[in-house]
């Protein structure tokens, strides 16, 4: 039996994940045959400090050491074992640190789009230069008047959500929260050739905030990394649940 922890993207939530769980955790067969062997024991949906749930907080403070210890925390508060540990974007950066840290290592690190940090670099440089300078422009005046930033819709649609229906971009619009600022200009490194576990990488072919041939570079960095890819977009558990579910199915 194997534990899936679910890690989302920066200024998202647990929400991200609720159509890939539904996925995962449907019986193959209606009626369900109440002998058939699952390949899953728990799903935990997390919801990262200042997000989700918390978003009411102070996002933009939200440390890196907090949301890597907020992972930690919830493997061993909720015992989970035999683990596959499954990060999105920047999520995919939070599960890389984590991992070392566990007593018991998961037995599989999955990236979907997930950022590699390297040479002390942030999250944000991986970044498009629009989204980027959208970012800077916008911090200053975060700080000055101690508001949060939010994404503005142009560049969920453009780079985050494009490819996806429009009625299903509306519908996740207003799901999309704050951005835990301080953790993302936080200069990470990682030493990828000791993880403790095997790493596989799903790169998304649409995806526009983190372009494919820019995925492919950071999953490179990792030795022995198993890379598949998935037509999507960034949004890839909403704009393909069902093929991301299969793919994190197989690594059970």
């Amino acid at each position: 039996m194997t534990d899936f922890l679910m890690v989302h993207e920066a200024g998202q939530g647990a929400w991200f994940w609720n159509r890939v769980w539904g996925c995962m955790t449907a019986p193959a067969e209606h009626p369900p045959c109440l002998y058939t062997p699952r390949n899953a024991s728990q799903f935990y949906l997390l919801n990262l400090p200042g997000h989700g749930s918390d978003e009411e907080g102070d996002t933009g403070e939200v440390r890196l050491e907090e949301c890597i210890q907020a992972i930690t925390r919830a493997v061993e508060r909720r015992g989970l074992r035999d683990l596959v540990l499954v990060g999105h974007g920047v999520g995919g950066m939070l599960a890389l640190q984590a991992a070392p840290l566990l007593a018991v290592p998961p037995k599989r690190l999955a990236l979907i789009a997930g950022i590699v940090p390297e040479n002390r670099r942030n999250a944000l440089a991986w970044y498009p230069r629009e989204v980027r300078r959208h970012f800077s422009s916008r911090l200053h005046l975060s700080k000055l008047w101690g508001r949060d930033i939010r994404l503005p819709r142009s560049i969920i649609t453009r780079y985050l959500c494009n490819g996806m229906e429009p009625r299903e971009i509306t519908r996740a619009l207003g799901f999309f929260g704050p951005l835990p600022t301080r953790m993302m200009e936080a200069k990470v490194s990682l030493d990828s050739a000791n993880l403790p576990c095997p790493v596989s990488y799903v790169v998304l072919d649409q995806d526009r905030m983190l372009p494919p041939a820019v995925q492919l570079r950071m999953a490179r960095r990792i030795p022995g990394i198993d890379i598949t890819h998935l037509n999507s977009c960034h949004q890839a558990a909403l704009h393909r649940p069902d093929e991301l579910a299969d793919i994190l199915l197989g690594l059970a």
